[in-house]
């Protein structure tokens, strides 16, 4: 009976002490896209909000769930695809619909390009991904409201920071 709950004793102390102290993820998550506006014409940089912004992912019919439709805003957080290298959005300006339930405002297409990598956090959040070397492409029209795509972070890892500035 004694070694019974000697081995008891043992199994719930190497029970508790196995565990890791932080099972909960709280650094988890993959870094988001943060994307500025700014007035082109302005001498010294500043903010611009787009007057009834709508950010549609290329080839979706949903706009994107981290940017509240159809609001005047100065900045948004947009994802990139983790399982692909390049993500395409539509930034719609003066959004709003006709008749028919078709887009009326001024669609402007920007191409970010960029190289994944995986990176082990904990065993309670496993890994997030970090992308580098990013860059951007905007589809020239006869009526851009962009008037110009600057990187000016090329790593996305953190919320923190502005890593594109759109100037209109």
């Amino acid at each position: 009976m004694k070694k019974i709950g000697i081995l008891a004793a043992i199994l719930l102390f190497t029970g508790f002490t196995s565990c890791e102290k932080d099972d909960i993820c709280v650094d988890g998550d993959t870094a988001l896209l943060i994307v500025n506006f700014y007035d082109f014409e302005a001498e010294e940089e500043t903010e611009k909000a787009v007057t009834k912004l709508r950010v549609v992912g290329e080839g979706q019919d949903t706009t994107v769930d981290t940017v509240v439709d159809r609001t005047d805003l100065t900045t948004v957080s947009i994802p990139l695809r983790a399982n692909e290298t390049t993500t395409t959005y539509n930034l719609i300006s003066n959004s709003a619909d006709n008749e028919d339930g078709d887009e009326t405002g001024n669609t402007d297409t920007v191409t970010f390009n960029y190289a994944t990598n995986e990176v082990y956090i904990s065993r309670a959040c496993g890994y997030v991904i970090h992308y580098n070397e990013l860059t951007s492409t905007l589809t020239e029209d006869a009526e851009n409201w962009i008037k110009n795509v600057e990187v000016v972070e090329t790593t996305v890892e953190n919320i923190a920071v502005t890593h594109v500035k759109i100037y209109h």
